[in-house]
């Protein structure tokens, strides 16, 4: 059975690649990102199903999927991708996209986890973890949930109890404000 693709499913394929770089269309279905992915038990609709419904414009679908927010990032898809597509990378714009859109999220505290995680990178330069897991906890309204833990971590040098900027954190902000302007546009 062969698939037509018509102007009109292209246009979400297109509007990936525009957003992320990633040519959705050199997808041949061998699924060997599904067969790696960890968390594809759980998903509805598997990587491999995403990238046909990209292709095939079944946006709708791909919302109501709750597959954006399973997502591991683990970028185990990416390395097993043989046409050498950024799965990861689409998954982050479909998840971009998502904030104009009313996408289903079966795990709606996901995006707020993903801001926090992002605006920490773009503070100091790198993950900030102590920090990242008060502000989650804060978050998720748990402060004190992860505390047994923190005192060996610490005492061990796991944590640390300030953050400290990375060499590369000035120039990070300036790419990330770079990024916010172009896409208010």
């Amino acid at each position: 059975m062969s698939v037509v693709f018509s102007k009109e499913n292209l246009k979400l394929a297109r509007k990936i690649q525009s957003l992320t770089g990633e040519n959705v269309m050199l997808c041949y279905q061998c699924k060997k990102c599904t067969l790696g992915c960890p968390s594809a038990y759980t998903m509805k609709m598997k990587p491999h199903e995403l990238m046909r419904a990209i292709q095939l414009g079944l946006e709708e679908e791909i919302s109501w999927s709750g597959t954006l927010w399973i997502c591991l990032s683990c970028e185990t898809c990416n390395t097993r991708c043989p046409q050498d597509i950024n799965i990861l990378r689409v998954i982050d714009g479909f998840r971009e996209m998502s904030k104009d859109m009313n996408y289903y999220n079966p795990q709606p505290f996901i995006p707020a986890l993903h801001r926090i995680f992002m605006a920490l990178v773009e503070r100091f330069g790198k993950i900030y973890e102590l920090g990242l897991a008060l502000a989650i906890n804060l978050r998720m309204l748990t402060p004190f949930k992860d505390i047994d833990m923190a005192y060996p971590m610490l005492s061990r040098g796991k944590l640390k109890l300030l953050p400290h900027k990375s060499r590369g954190a000035k120039e990070l902000q300036q790419v990330m404000a770079r990024i916010r302007k172009i896409e208010k546009g």
